[in-house]
């Protein structure tokens, strides 16, 4: 099998990552040394600046967050 990108690890950037080349028509993989199991059911974020949450909502994967969110206003 021969594809362009090589993703190393399915937490949140690289998951990311492939969903945005996968919306441009670039094939990926993504290589991950844990289950699929581990990687669904592990919360990693915790808090997320406000140009990720952007990138999300652009790459319309931002719905779940949006709904669930608790904005922080401060510094």
């Amino acid at each position: 099998m021969h594809v362009p990108v090589a993703i190393v690890g399915a937490g949140p950037s690289g998951s990311l990552l492939a969903w945005i080349l996968r919306l441009r028509g670039i094939e990926s993989i993504v290589l991950e040394s844990r289950s699929c199991e581990y990687v669904e059911q592990r919360i990693r974020a915790g808090v997320l600046e406000q140009g990720t949450v952007d990138m999300l909502n652009k790459a319309g994967v931002g719905d779940r967050l949006e709904k669930e969110k608790m904005s922080h206003c401060g510094v």
